[in-house]
C-alpha cells in the first residue's frame, strides 16, 4: 500500500514543477508579478534582504557549440539560503502587521505598480494565512539565471504550498511573486 504522504509529495512536485514552468515564462498576472516587464525607476533606498556578491562572479561551466537551455538547474546552497532569508523577513514582517517592510522585500518591479495599500489588501484578501506567522518550511529551488522558483510549505489547517518566483535584483534576491499551487489536510496515521 501506498502511503498518503508519499502520493501528495508527487502530485506536488509536479504542481510545482507546472507552476514553475509558468512562473518562470512570466505568464502570470501583473497583479502578481507586478508588471515584471515595466521599466525600472530611481532606485531609492531599499534594505536589502540578500546580499550576495559572489553570484556574480560564479564560475559558470564550459562553454559548449550547443545553444544555452532555457532549463531550470537546482539553486545553489548559498543562494537557496539568501532567497530563504528574503522570505522569511518579508513573513516576519506580516507578522508584525509591517506591510510597507514586507512590501520592501518585493522586486523593484512590483514595487514600482503595486502600492502598500494595494499590496496590504491583496495579502489580506488572498493571503490571509501568512498573516498569523505560521512555520514555513523550503521544499525545492529551481533556478533558471537571475530568476527562481522556490516550493514553500505554510503550517496550518490546512497546509498550504506556496510557490515563490525570486529575483536577484542589485546583488540581493527579492519577491517577484508568489502563489498557491495546493493545500492539504495533515495526514494522520
Amino acid at each position: 500500500m501506498v502511503h498518503p504522504e508519499l502520493i501528495y509529495r508527487q502530485v506536488m512536485r509536479v504542481l510545482a514543477l507546472i507552476a514553475a514552468a509558468v512562473l518562470l515564462s512570466g505568464c502570470v498576472s501583473d497583479t502578481t508579478t507586478g508588471g515584471a516587464n515595466t521599466a525600472p525607476s530611481v532606485q531609492q533606498e531599499q534594505p536589502t534582504p540578500s546580499p550576495d556578491p559572489s553570484l556574480s562572479a560564479t564560475p559558470q561551466p564550459e562553454e559548449s557549440s550547443a545553444p544555452e537551455s532555457d532549463a531550470t538547474v537546482p539553486c545553489e546552497d548559498v543562494m537557496f539560503q539568501r532567497a530563504q532569508g528574503t522570505i522569511r523577513s518579508q513573513q516576519s514582517a506580516f507578522a508584525n502587521g509591517d506591510f510597507e517592510a514586507a512590501r520592501a522585500f518585493a522586486s523593484e518591479s512590483f514595487r514600482d505598480s503595486v502600492p502598500v495599500d494595494q499590496f496590504e489588501a491583496i495579502i489580506e484578501g488572498t493571503y490571509a494565512f501568512l498573516l498569523t506567522d505560521p512555520a514555513i518550511e523550503f521544499l525545492d529551488c529551481e533556478r533558471l539565471d537571475e530568476t527562481a522558483l522556490i516550493q514553500v510549505e505554510v503550517s496550518g489547517t490546512p497546509v498550504t504550498v506556496m510557490a515563490y518566483r525570486v529575483v536577484l535584483e542589485n546583488e540581493s534576491w527579492f519577491i517577484d511573486a508568489a502563489s498557491v499551487v495546493g493545500t492539504r489536510n495533515d495526514v494522520t496515521t
